[in-house]
């Protein structure tokens, strides 16, 4: 265990939640369809509201068992110009989230990036186990990348990013397609993603305990998503690291949080694409947690955190 010194504004929200919630149930403990809508709920309550975008749609993209559910976010002022794009992929375990946990996410990285965003709604599990988030998240970016002139999308500038299991399941795509002749995505935005399952690191053993993604959640989410399978957990699908070579993987930036037991899965991977040759840059915010990104309303730094991804993404996509 370490000392856990929050920034100012989020100790302020925990402290809030302690004194409305003394002894609240562990999120292990919660039924799952509590949990998820949960999750909605207070991504909408911490989370930046009614930001406008020129256009917001939802639609469908064939996938490999059903239809899998996207949402497009034109960026304010852009009207009907062809943009360079970003696939997003959210987090939560591979279990919960889902378009409208990362609503707010998406549209300030399309405001503030000048992409045109499109988030997947991919099969979660535990009734949909591994690899069935990944046989989708494959499938949906090789299609909007085939469809990219329909959707007036570059499909020379077309960049792939999520946070935590969405950060893992980036990962995962890029590989695949560097590794399998897909097409070549220009940008990887890899948000305090789980890059290897099977590894103990410092952060996870420092931090096993007193923050939002604790030992237990990560053990749950884990048991979720490949529980009762034969599976090796350095199958690449489910271990990033694990892929044999990254060097034909493009560019990418990846962001941890310093109390966040993922904080060295990220900068893990980070040395692995620098000794590939990748381009990567890395950045860890002081005094938060993981999911801050759904902090923007609540947390200042939250809010400048996501604007300087999306500046980075601006640039990458120039």
């Amino acid at each position: 265990m370490i000392e856990i010194k929050l920034d100012p504004e989020l100790q302020k929200v925990v402290d809030a939640a302690k004194a409305a919630n003394p002894n609240p149930p562990h999120a292990a403990d919660v039924p799952l369809a509590a949990l998820r809508a949960g999750y909605v709920m207070i991504s909408r309550l911490q989370s930046t509201q009614d930001i406008a975008c020129d256009a917001i749609t939802d639609f469908s993209i064939p996938g490999p068992m059903a239809a899998i559910g996207a949402r497009a976010y034109v960026p304010k002022g852009a009207g009907d110009q062809v943009l360079p794009g970003m696939i997003f992929i959210h987090g939560g375990g591979f279990m919960i989230g889902d378009l409208d946990s990362h609503d707010s996410t998406c549209r300030q990285l399309a405001n503030s990036a000048g992409v045109k965003v499109i988030a997947l709604d991919y099969r979660l599990a535990p009734e949909h186990k591994f690899p069935a988030a990944v046989d989708d998240c494959i499938a949906a970016s090789q299609w909007i990348h085939e469809q990219a002139a329909a959707l007036s999308i570059d499909p020379d500038r077309i960049a792939i990013g999520g946070d935590s299991a969405g950060g893992n399941l980036s990962a995962v795509v890029v590989n695949h397609f560097a590794h399998n002749d897909g097409p070549r995505l220009a940008f990887q935005l890899l948000i305090y993603p789980g890059i290897d399952l099977g590894v103990e690191t410092d952060s996870k053993k420092q931090l096993r305990e007193g923050v939002t993604l604790d030992q237990r959640i990560l053990n749950y989410f884990s048991e979720g998503y490949t529980g009762g399978l034969d599976v090796d957990l350095t199958d690449p699908r489910l271990a990033p690291s694990r892929m044999a070579h990254h060097h034909q993987v493009p560019p990418a930036h990846i962001v941890t949080a310093e109390f966040d037991p993922l904080r060295d899965d990220g900068k893990a991977y980070v040395a692995i694409l620098q000794a590939a040759g990748v381009p990567v840059t890395y950045h860890c915010y002081p005094g938060l947690m993981h999911n801050f990104i759904l902090q923007t309303a609540v947390v200042s730094s939250c809010h400048q955190a996501i604007e300087d991804m999306a500046a980075i993404l601006k640039k990458a996509l120039a």
